[in-house]
């Protein structure tokens, strides 16, 4: 949003509000709560008439969506106004074969994935955009005795941390090193056994939750360890993280190599390929993170829309 307004185009964004989201966004003109929370037929009337007027207002030509739910939102509002309708795919799991599906697809003219394996006819790749005015390499960090390996994400049974905390152990035995884990979340008791049972206590630092000093946390890191897709396929942490000029160790995953150099992925999906790869990084130390972040920020991001929108 902030990159295409950046850009010259009266880009606006409607949202549900009521949540945190809403308290951050009121400042700006442009952010909308219209969308409502309640997914049923009155709810869903009521919400394409905010729209509905919303787009009357200010006369836009696309409607970019995000959601499914929003989607259909869009195609509604976009029917009787002859407007052109966007659809940005996240994750796998929506990319759906059913009828009504299909229908939707087929009525929008544009679409986007986040993820260059994910298989959506005639769509463009338009990867997550990173803010460079937050993530960058010249500022603040926390202060940490290093090597520092980092992993991040919600700590959820199946987003890699295992993966992660076992190829640390691996690691450890080629170079010295510690492993910062940031995040929270229900799965953390079952990692902090597995840090025991591993007797690697005195080497892990859980750090928590980080927002608005996460970069502050990749300025301390050495090497990204990244081991598992998060529930945005966008594999925004890899973005972050480079943009702050820090590398990553990752595993073979659908659409990484789109992100990193061949060197920086894993032979195979397992913690001693993993191990190597991170090893190598932190021995050869690239100074090229930042560099090769610069593809991902809002300047090209808005480009890449633009461009696709015009043709």
């Amino acid at each position: 949003m902030e990159a295409l307004r950046a850009a010259g185009v009266d880009a606006h964004y409607a949202y549900v509000g009521g949540y945190k989201l809403e308290a951050k966004l009121r400042q700006y003109d442009f952010a909308h709560p219209i969308i409502e929370k309640a997914q049923n037929p009155l709810s869903f009337s009521r919400t394409l008439r905010a729209l509905d007027k919303l787009v009357g207002h200010h006369g836009f030509d696309v409607l970019h969506a995000h959601l499914t739910h929003d989607h259909w939102l869009a195609r509604f509002v976009a029917r009787d106004r002859q407007l052109r309708v966007a659809r940005t795919f996240h994750a796998r799991r929506v990319l759906r074969t059913d009828p009504f599906s299909k229908a939707l697809l087929r009525g929008t003219q544009h679409r986007f994935v986040i993820n260059r394996a994910f298989a959506v006819p005639g769509a463009v790749f338009t990867p997550p955009p990173v803010d460079h005015r937050q993530f960058h390499p010249n500022g603040p960090r926390i202060e940490l005795a290093g090597p520092i390996v980092t992993v991040i994400g919600k700590l959820s049974a199946g987003r890699g941390f295992e993966e992660a905390i076992r190829t640390f152990a691996v690691l450890r035995t080629l170079t010295p090193c510690r492993l910062m884990i940031i995040g929270h979340g229900e799965h953390r008791p079952v990692l902090e056994q597995l840090v025991r049972t591993l007797s690697l206590v005195e080497h892990v630092i859980f750090a928590g939750y980080h927002e608005d000093d996460l970069a502050e946390h990749y300025r301390a890191s050495d090497l990204l360890l990244f081991t598992a897709r998060g529930s945005d396929e966008g594999h925004r942490a890899v973005l972050e993280a480079m943009a702050c000029g820090v590398p990553v160790a990752t595993m073979p995953i659908e659409g990484v190599d789109a992100l990193v150099p061949p060197p920086w992925i894993a032979a195979a999906s397992e913690p001693e390929a993993l191990a190597h790869t991170a090893a190598a990084l932190l021995t050869d130390r690239p100074r090229n993170a930042y560099e090769l972040s610069l593809a991902f920020g809002y300047d090209r991001a808005a480009q890449r829309l633009i461009g696709a929108y015009s043709r």
